[in-house]
């Protein structure tokens, strides 16, 4: 099977190109083209997954775990009955339950190898993308690329057929945003720069919402905690999400809400939702300057087209914001899914199931450098990172610098590598997060100052390999298989175990 797969926040689907070469969204059991991201733990043999791991979840929520996509990368241990989990293995749950929906919509047997195009962030860094490579390995899947989902939109919308013009991608999905400004040329389309946010998406919307709502009622039934009732503010939350959804086709809608006996009705408008969303939409155009700018540097001065990805930029207010900022008219076609349809067109050009189509290429999400000791420091304390591998530099990336050693008689060189973690590049090492640790080691005693050469390299999924080597001595030290964060092989093992012994149902 040659799927593409969109592992989403809030949302996930999978789509397989047709006969015709056309992607097709494909349903899952109930018949919905989206899986809610929701794990639900029943017991330590069997998972929810989806709609109904997100009902069960409001009622015991300690044994469900949603935005798990959030922490993709982060050392974070979910512990349910007894066992132990991680980002990496409920995202697998949630692929292996997309992969059984494909199976039975295809007609595909249980021992019909996998091979799917993933889609991730345009901004995800090293340890993301490790994770989610981890997730899809875990799930029993071949990843055939980890693909940007800007640029997955982009092949949905069809704007690499069209040579000389410069788009960009606002992405505004349920638990993320990015944005990013692609260049297409003859030989294909060009990520020139990238930018975006994990923590903000349409979650943030709905919380708002819900915000408004329960204070709202507590206003109107005054010695009634909503809080004390467990279920309802759940209840509350996934009224919310519907909410937001009804005003992007109406303008208004009352929201009746009935808790210990008492019912309220509250008033609520498309204006209302403006209101509470305003600050967010400007922290969306906010990255969106950021990204221009970052473009104008590499001179691209102009933006042809906007096309709207995501399900929350439905919203008008999205759409309204961005042509009042940029004075163009954003595209909206089929956004909730404009990225699976493009992982599939992706999947199934790789497969070489369709005609060959134009390569598009994308750029270093995040800074790389070298943590250093500053030798020009009277108290010899202070370290910073000297980025190597820029942020934005097109992929494959690989670049080489020198540093020299500190102190006389070393016979050992420890190699850290870090990735920017803020929104902008900086030395401090408080604003960088460590990838890759190793050592250099069985050098002859080295005199200060003398020179070691590391080389980082990128690759097309964005994915990091590091050698450093004493010109000297020849010694090298290959660093790829470590990074900070993401489970090891040992970890990986138990984990596959794990999900083995649990039977999977939506």
């Amino acid at each position: 099977m040659i799927l593409g797969i969109d592992l989403g926040t809030t949302f996930s689907a999978v789509a397989a190109a047709g006969a015709d070469g056309q992607p097709e969204v494909l349903p899952n059991l109930l018949g919905e083209p989206a899986t809610p991201s929701v794990v639900y733990f029943a017991s330590a043999t069997e998972a929810l997954v989806g709609a109904a791991a997100r009902t069960a979840g409001a009622a015991d929520p300690d044994n469900a775990v949603a935005l798990v996509k959030r922490r993709m990368g982060e050392d974070f241990e979910l512990l349910f009955h007894d066992v132990a989990h991680t980002p990496e293995s409920v995202s697998a749950l949630i692929l292996r339950s997309l992969v059984q929906d494909a199976r039975r919509h295809l007609g595909a047997g249980a021992g019909e190898v996998v091979r799917a195009v993933v889609t991730v962030p345009a901004y995800f860094g090293a340890r993301e993308r490790e994770a989610t490579f981890q997730a899809a390995r875990l799930a029993g899947i071949e990843v055939l690329e980890l693909l940007s989902e800007p640029v997955a939109a982009a092949l949905h919308y069809g704007v690499t057929a069209r040579p000389g013009s410069v788009v960009l991608v606002y992405d505004l999905g349920g638990g993320t945003f990015d944005t990013t400004v692609l260049r297409v040329g003859r030989d294909g389309a060009q990520v020139v720069a990238t930018d975006g946010d994990s923590r903000l998406g349409g979650a943030d919307w709905d919380e708002r919402i819900a915000d408004f709502l329960l204070e709202s009622f507590t206003t109107a039934a005054p010695g009634i905690d909503p809080y004390d009732d467990d279920a309802f503010p759940h209840e509350v939350r996934a009224t919310a999400e519907a909410v937001k959804k009804d005003l992007s086709v109406r303008t208004g809608r009352p929201v009746p809400l009935c808790c210990a006996g008492r019912r309220v009705t509250v008033p609520f408008d498309r204006a209302a939702l403006e209101r509470l969303g305003a600050d967010l939409v400007e922290r969306t155009l906010a990255i969106v300057e950021r990204v221009l700018s970052a473009a104008a540097g590499k001179g691209v001065l102009r933006v042809h087209e906007v096309v709207l990805v995501g399900g929350s930029s439905r919203m008008p207010a999205v759409a309204a914001a961005i042509e009042a900022r940029l004075g163009r008219r954003p595209r909206l076609v089929d956004p909730d899914h404009a990225v699976v349809r493009g992982a599939a067109i992706r999947a199934a050009e790789l497969a070489g199931r369709a005609r060959a189509r134009r390569a598009t290429r994308s750029v270093v999400p995040r800074s790389f450098g070298i943590l250093v000791e500053d030798s020009h420091d009277p108290s010899g304390t202070r370290q910073a990172v000297v980025h190597v591998v820029h942020r934005n530099a097109p992929l494959p990336a690989t670049a080489t610098a020198a540093f020299c050693t500190v102190a006389d008689h070393q016979d050992a060189v420890r190699v850290q590598v870090y990735e920017q973690a803020g929104e902008l590049p900086s030395a401090e090492v408080a604003d960088n997060r460590r990838v890759l640790d190793g050592e250099l080691t069985g050098l002859p005693p080295l005199a200060a100052g003398s020179r070691v050469e590391v080389t980082l390299r990128v690759d097309e999924d964005g994915l990091l390999g590091v050698t450093a080597k004493d010109p000297e001595s020849g010694r090298v030290l290959e660093l790829e298989a470590y990074i900070d964060g993401v489970v090891d092989a040992e970890s990986t093992r138990r984990l596959a175990g794990s999900l083995g012994a649990l039977t999977v149902r939506q």
